[in-house]
């Protein structure tokens, strides 16, 4: 039976690390995130119209990533023919609606994540390396809040809109006395497209209601969101090769990280062996891994998925621990009493 310790003993071994976020991150700040798929919950709350499901059906796929990011590059062969608007318009139009709606309804509000945040950017910052799979604006919104009161420490490498060629120089500390960098391997709601195989951060210059900036520059300037929420590993590799800061993430970040891995809210789907791949790949030897309750399943199944990377250590610990992620540090007062 594995042990499930709990973070306050074993934080100091994982210092200055990395760290890898999954959707549980993201749902111990709001259940709201606590679905399987978009898709589904798309479905489920009625923003998917026959119209919208017959083109999904037409690419027998439930990834919203994927069919938008096709039907883009087709509407932008047909303007460059200069081709009249058409059913390929109509269905961009139609499914990228049917996302803004559902990522609307299913994504936690700023105010409603506010009371997180300090707890997560002061976890966060005790990090070299921040990974989130999560397409959602938790991470981002931890970091910008952080930097309002460190400065610049917390760095998502785009500068402003582009990502720079030479991110590692931004390990150094500037602005700052410390920095944290933070990538996003399967992309972000802050993304978009940027013709074929780019990208480019959205600017707002709006923290508080970057969710309703970033949904009306979908609305208005008809973008195409660069983020991968679901699919097939094999559908996920797709996403990777089509754009060049998922690539960059992938073959450059990832295989950087050194001896210390923490891992928070992620299951180790198979859906997700490339990103395991890729670690396999970096001086990562340490890995300590939540885990919610006492899931001894989950944990022989990671011991499994890990035994290939020959680890000097994995240590499981409790995702509901004190001072791990968003649990609040419990002090004491003079007298020995919990406040």
């Amino acid at each position: 039976m594995a042990e499930i310790v709990q973070w306050n003993d074993i934080k100091e071994e994982f210092h200055q690390g990395s760290l890898l976020l999954g959707n549980g991150s993201s749902i111990a700040v709001n259940n709201c995130f606590n679905y399987a798929s978009l898709f589904e919950e798309a479905v489920r709350l009625g923003h998917l119209t026959e119209n919208v499901q017959a083109v999904f059906d037409k690419f027998d796929v439930n990834d919203f990533e994927l069919v938008l990011r096709r039907l883009w590059q087709a509407k932008l062969v047909n303007e460059a023919l200069e081709l009249p608007r058409g059913e390929v318009e109509d269905a961009y139009e139609a499914v990228r609606q049917a996302l803004i709606s559902t990522v609307r309804d299913t994504h936690v509000s700023y105010d409603d994540a506010r009371d997180h945040l300090e707890l997560i950017y002061k976890f966060m910052q005790e990090f070299d390396f921040v990974i989130s799979l999560n397409y959602d604006l938790v991470v981002y919104w931890a970091a910008q809040y952080g930097n309002r009161t460190l400065g610049r420490w917390f760095k998502d490498c785009f500068q402003p809109s582009t990502f720079r060629s030479n991110w590692e120089d931004l390990r150094e500390n500037f602005g700052a006395t410390g920095a944290t960098l933070y990538f996003y391997p399967h992309g972000n709601l802050v993304l978009r497209r940027e013709g074929f195989s780019s990208e480019r951060k959205i600017q707002t210059g709006d923290c508080d209601n970057l969710l309703e900036a970033i949904l009306d520059k979908w609305q208005t300037d008809s973008l195409a969101p660069a983020f991968v929420c679901e699919g097939t590993e094999e559908n996920k590799r797709d996403a990777i090769s089509s754009c060049n800061y998922f690539e960059r993430v992938f073959f450059e970040v990832l295989p950087s990280l050194e001896d210390t891995l923490v891992v928070y809210g992620w299951g180790f789907g198979d859906q997700d062996k490339h990103i395991i791949e890729q670690i396999s790949k970096s001086s990562v030897k340490n890995i300590a891994v939540s885990i919610h309750g006492d899931d001894q399943v989950l944990c022989g199944n990671i011991e499994r998925k890990l035994a290939a990377l020959n680890l000097e250590k994995l240590i499981f610990f409790d995702s509901q621990s004190e001072g791990c992620w968003s649990n609040p540090v419990v002090e004491e007062n003079e007298e020995g009493v919990v406040a």
